[in-house]
């Protein structure tokens, strides 16, 4: 399709309201005297829509202990949190690497469950939640990432009724008969439910969730039709739409790689090596 064909109005438009993004890791990292962007896809899909917008980024530097002070980048204000080395290895590689990962994919080997690592993760997830408070603008959108800060919306939304809280999940949401195992799957759903929005990468992602909330909360569900509308799930009279929005990449940055000189030349290695 070309731009000749999109109708007038309908194209992808930068948001009218302030925007803040939360991951768990900046979309930089320290490297020498400066700072280097991290690798990932979140950067990748998130950072090149920021730099369009403005806004800004609450995450972690990636070192232990490491008290930054809010910068620019490319248009971006970052703001860090501070994450202590005990909590590096109980937040993050414990609970959210060691409980939430395997468990969400399809408990490919077996979760360990602490209550310290819960502890942690429930502190961890409080301080982030306080920084977005304090930085986001009145009537803000806030838009919070993935598993490792999945109690943050309702913290959020607490502290700052005023904002849109949005949520999404870039790894599978198990099913119930996974999701049961862990002993504090009940916060973990009512964390979440503080968004307005919560998207997931496919519609079975959704459909988990959705069934999760009505079983384990007695949430209501408001069933959208598939491919038209989302569900809705309601707790405490407050409505979160749940869906499926597939996360894309930069197509024209990808291009542009893949025509490069480097690529053609990998390209050409790789066939030698494999005799064609």
């Amino acid at each position: 399709m070309s731009d000749e064909d999109v109708e007038p109005g309908t194209e992808s438009q930068p948001p009218t309201r302030p925007l803040v993004v939360a991951a768990n890791r900046l979309p930089v990292m320290r490297s020498g005297d400066g700072w280097a962007p991290s690798p990932g896809g979140l950067v990748r899909a998130l950072l090149p829509m920021l730099r369009v917008s403005g806004g800004t980024w609450v995450g972690w530097t990636g070192d232990a202990d490491d008290a930054a002070e809010p910068f620019d980048v490319d248009g971006v204000t970052l703001h860090p949190v501070p994450i202590s080395a005990r909590e590096m290895n109980s937040y993050y590689e414990g609970f959210s690497n060691d409980t939430l990962w395997p468990l969400y994919h399809d408990a490919l080997r077996e979760s360990t469950y602490r209550a310290a690592d819960w502890d942690t993760y429930v502190t961890v997830n409080q301080r982030f939640a306080d920084v977005i408070a304090d930085v986001a603008p009145q009537d803000a959108i806030i838009w919070i990432h993935d598993y490792q800060l999945q109690l943050v919306p309702a913290m959020v939304r607490t502290l700052r009724p005023d904002a849109v809280i949005g949520f999404f999940l870039h790894i599978p949401f198990p099913p119930m008969e996974l999701f049961t195992r862990l002993p504090w799957r009940n916060q973990i759903i009512e964390g979440l439910l503080g968004c307005d929005l919560i998207g997931f990468q496919r519609p079975m992602g959704a459909s988990n969730f959705a069934t999760a909330a009505r079983i384990l909360v007695d949430a209501d569900v408001e069933y959208g039709d598939p491919g038209e509308s989302n569900d809705v799930v309601i707790l405490d009279d407050h409505r979160c739409e749940v869906g499926d929005f597939p996360i894309s990449i930069d197509v024209e940055e990808f291009a542009t790689v893949a025509a490069g000189r480097a690529t053609r030349r990998l390209y050409s290695q790789n066939r030698a090596r494999l005799g064609e």
